[in-house]
């Protein structure tokens, strides 16, 4: 092979060993999709694992409030509906200073006959807000005279959505607090009335007044109302004040309380359960799936009813059982939404 020959073999050689245009054009085409299908898979991986940290939060929320309620409610003595009653004492407790409840909410009606269900035309039972009493404690006296009285001190508790960042919306599942409120002190005046010595009397009325460590050395707030159970704050006697100076009961409020009567809030026993949590009570907005209305009717008039906060009381006054059903919503915007369906029925009674 002469020198022409191995020249002519070299220049070939390195003609073969390079790329067309059309071939570099392919290769950047398939890269740019694999680059494209790996970022994707990165990004759908990355969202459904933030769906997942949502869910599992939002679940663990709504299970939380749920059981802090059963636990209430397994010690309240009386659950007030949607009657004189319980829409009197509504109007008595003194709400200036919490948030405002959604206009409209509405206790539900208390059904001594029926049970728990769907709500039907002329016969809705179900309410979104709840007002009942709690025992608060039990409180235990030894007298001078060596008489020993045991009188029950309650509290009202409520639960009732707020309006937040504009309300419900049609753009939106979300738009609504979870507020708990808890009342003052109110002591049993049946146990008070049962003490008919006048000396004993004073010396109870001053250690509720004054919260002084009761027989088992224990003190407990001030109390400055005694409530009969079942009376209507505008009847003569449903609340006496107590003079914790002298031990006497007044009739009428003094020493600065509204007149006619309100029930006081207790101090810093306002809040709301989900705002700062960063969720919210489900609205009538929400996606079908989510199970708001699954007892009341739904109604967007004005405010709405019942959104994700439903409660129901069926049952004879001995044999009550109280069912609450809450929706709550993730209000991050972002992505999927996450919410948490849960009810729970608890069995209690009025005394």
């Amino acid at each position: 092979m002469n020198a022409h020959d191995d020249k002519g073999i070299g220049a070939g050689s390195q003609r073969q060993a390079g790329f067309t245009m059309i071939e570099l054009t392919i290769a950047a085409v398939v890269l740019a999709m694999m680059i494209y299908a790996v970022s994707t898979l990165t990004v759908s991986g990355g969202q459904a694992q933030e769906y997942s940290r949502r869910l599992s939060r939002v679940t663990e929320i709504t299970q939380d409030l749920l059981g802090d309620i059963r636990l209430e409610l397994a010690t309240s003595a009386r659950v007030f509906g949607n009657d004189a009653e319980g829409n009197a004492n509504v109007a008595a407790f003194d709400l200036s200073t919490a948030p405002t409840p959604l206009p409209g909410v509405r206790l539900p009606t208390i059904a001594p006959t029926s049970t728990i269900g769907k709500d039907t035309v002329g016969a809705e039972i179900t309410g979104n807000a709840m007002l009942f009493t709690k025992l608060a404690w039990s409180d235990r006296f030894v007298c001078t005279s060596g008489n020993d009285y045991i009188v029950d001190v309650y509290q009202w508790i409520a639960y009732y959505p707020t309006p937040e960042e504009g309300g419900p919306s049609p753009e939106h599942s979300i738009g609504l607090n979870l507020v708990r409120v808890e009342s003052e002190p109110l002591v049993d005046a049946g146990g008070i009335d049962r003490i008919t010595d006048a000396t004993d009397l004073e010396e109870m009325l001053v250690h509720l007044g004054t919260g002084s460590p009761d027989a088992t050395g224990e003190s407990h707030p001030p109390a400055e109302l005694v409530w009969v159970r079942g009376g209507l704050p505008t009847d003569v006697g449903t609340f006496r004040q107590i003079d914790e100076v002298n031990g006497t009961l007044s009739d009428t409020p003094f020493g600065g309380r509204a007149d006619p009567w309100m029930v006081e809030l207790a101090s810093g026993e306002v809040r709301g359960l989900l705002s700062y949590r960063h969720h919210s009570v489900a609205s009538n907005y929400s996606l079908s799936s989510f199970g708001v209305g699954k007892f009341g009717i739904i109604d967007n008039d004005d405010s709405g009813f019942p959104h994700g906060f439903e409660v129901q009381v069926v049952g004879p006054s001995s044999a009550r059982q109280i069912l609450v059903h809450l929706v709550c919503a993730s209000t991050h915007r972002r992505g999927r939404p996450a919410w948490h369906d849960m009810m729970i029925s608890v069995d209690t009674r009025d005394i």
